[in-house]
């Protein structure tokens, strides 16, 4: 009976606990990275912008800054920073001292808690809140997509319209009237009279057409010229 009572009184207290760490444990919120080690500044690349002022404590010392207010709950598992000054960026990092979760101003800034140890949440060691002037985002350069050029279409060449030469008129030449010539009175000439014949020479008795009868004959000729000759010139 008394162990019946017992069971009765612990365990709704029971299940009102694990309630309330489940809910703890969802309504958490989800750092933007984890860093290894106690991280304490915002500083040497930890954050993706010019650090203008940081602020570190521990729990159940508020930073007390006129930005913000900075709340850790008793059990000093969560951080809330609240009452964010308009234009005001911050950042924030909570560590459990070997472990550090980053949040950034992108996200609301409550809940915040340290990395879990062993799958169990984790008492904050210390939290730092850093007020950042955030660089502008470097975009990589976008290229123009490269569009196949568009060949123009090919127009056939139109020719043009080959006009017929028009023919210029040629011109019939006026003929030019051709004189007639006064005609020359061409004079008779007088004749020329005729001459007079050549009378023929007389013919040369033929002689013969035989060569050896001319020569014997002309051979006698000479034998006499020379008795004659001879008989006048020796005397007796």
């Amino acid at each position: 009976m008394r162990r019946s009572a017992f069971l009765a009184a612990v365990l709704p207290a029971a299940l009102i606990g694990a309630a309330a760490v489940g809910t703890l444990s969802a309504s958490a919120a989800e750092p933007d990275e984890v860093l290894v080690g106690n991280i304490t500044s915002c500083k040497n690349d930890v954050v993706d912008g010019e650090i203008y002022w940081e602020g570190n404590t521990t729990p159940g010392t508020s930073l007390n800054h006129p930005w913000f207010t900075d709340t850790v709950s008793d059990d000093d598992l969560s951080l809330d920073i609240t009452d964010i000054s308009d234009g005001i960026d911050l950042a924030a990092l909570v560590s459990n001292g070997e472990q550090t979760n980053l949040y950034l101003w992108t996200n609301d800034l409550t809940d915040l808690t340290a990395p879990d140890i062993d799958g169990q949440s984790a008492e904050i060691a210390n939290y730092t809140v850093c007020k950042v002037h955030p660089y502008p985002p470097t975009e990589p350069p976008t290229e123009p997509p490269t569009e196949e050029p568009t060949e123009p279409p090919t127009e056939e060449p139109t020719e043009p319209p080959t006009e017929e030469p028009t023919e210029t008129p040629s011109e019939t030449p006026s003929e030019t009237p051709s004189e007639t010539p006064s005609e020359t009175p061409s004079e008779s000439p007088s004749q020329t009279p005729t001459p007079s014949e050549t009378p023929e020479e007389p013919a040369l008795p033929d002689t013969g057409s035989s060569p050896t009868v001319l020569i014997a004959a002309a051979a006698i000729l000479l034998a006499a010229g020379a008795a004659a000759l001879r008989h006048r010139f020796v005397k007796p």
